[in-house]
């Protein structure tokens, strides 16, 4: 592990990509003499697990996932194949069932931070233990603004999407299901044998009973060489939220995965 502080580590560079244009043009010294070892996320994984929240510890239940607590009130982070990191918060449903609702989303820098494991887990850890402190959410009893929520998600993915994305318009299914197209460029040469994504599409739903709004995304294919019949693939994003969350925090959330799909 390199002997570079924290705080002179956070100033010279931007882990998270919150800041692309700050250090446009600059090349950080410190940065110059560091290999691009690949980043070891089960060595960030515990080095989480040594910190605590509260009474409790973190405790990893997966190389990709760790929990401080296990009741409502309780926190975990997942980080999927990509190095998308998700901050998750223990609540219960309107009928009394537990469920990790997406706090916030945000994407490890790509440029190479192995040997920073350390510097890493500390702002992770901050944003974590803001979420652990912050109030646990609460389903409304009533909610009726799905439309006016699917609109900016809409907004928030044609703003952030990479180019490959072509907006496509947004389908209302019923009063509480939209599904939100976007059309995708072909990518490269594409073998006989293999299958062409057609569309991505992000399914948004509102379950009145259980007082929560359901986010997935994934790709709709068909074969390479053959008929358009589409078939649906396995979901690329999963995602939990209630109402009575700030609008932008749930936008955010799932901009993230068009920001760096």
């Amino acid at each position: 592990m390199n002997n570079l502080s924290f705080k002179k580590f956070y100033e010279m560079t931007d882990i998270f990509g919150f800041e692309k244009d700050k250090h446009k043009d600059e090349v950080p010294d410190a940065m110059l003499s560091k290999p691009l070892y690949q980043f070891d996320l089960e060595e960030m994984i515990n080095l989480l697990a040594k910190k605590k929240i509260g009474t409790f510890y973190g405790i990893p239940y997966f190389t990709n996932e760790i929990r401080w607590g296990e009741r409502p009130g309780a926190v975990k982070l997942e980080v999927d194949t990509g190095y998308t990191f998700f901050i998750k918060k223990l609540a219960t449903d309107r009928q009394g069932n537990p469920r990790w609702i997406t706090k916030k989303s945000f994407q490890l820098n790509r440029n190479g931070y192995g040997g920073y494991e350390d510097s890493v887990a500390q702002e992770v850890f901050e944003t974590i233990k803001n979420t652990y402190d912050g109030n646990i959410e609460l389903p409304p009893d009533s909610w009726e603004n799905l439309d006016n929520l699917v609109m900016d998600i809409y907004g928030q993915m044609k703003r952030c999407a990479k180019p490959i994305f072509i907006p496509e318009g947004i389908k209302k299914l019923s009063e509480h299901a939209y599904i939100l197209k976007l059309g995708v460029r072909a990518q490269g040469v594409e073998a006989r044998d293999h299958n062409r994504v057609e569309q991505n599409q992000t399914l948004i739903t509102y379950d009145p009973a259980c007082g929560t709004i359901r986010v997935m995304n994934y790709n709709l294919l068909s074969p390479v060489g053959g008929t358009h019949e589409f078939k649906i693939n396995q979901n690329d994003l999963d995602l939990y939220f209630f109402p009575s969350q700030a609008r932008d925090e749930i936008s955010d959330a799932i901009a993230t995965h068009f920001r760096y799909y």
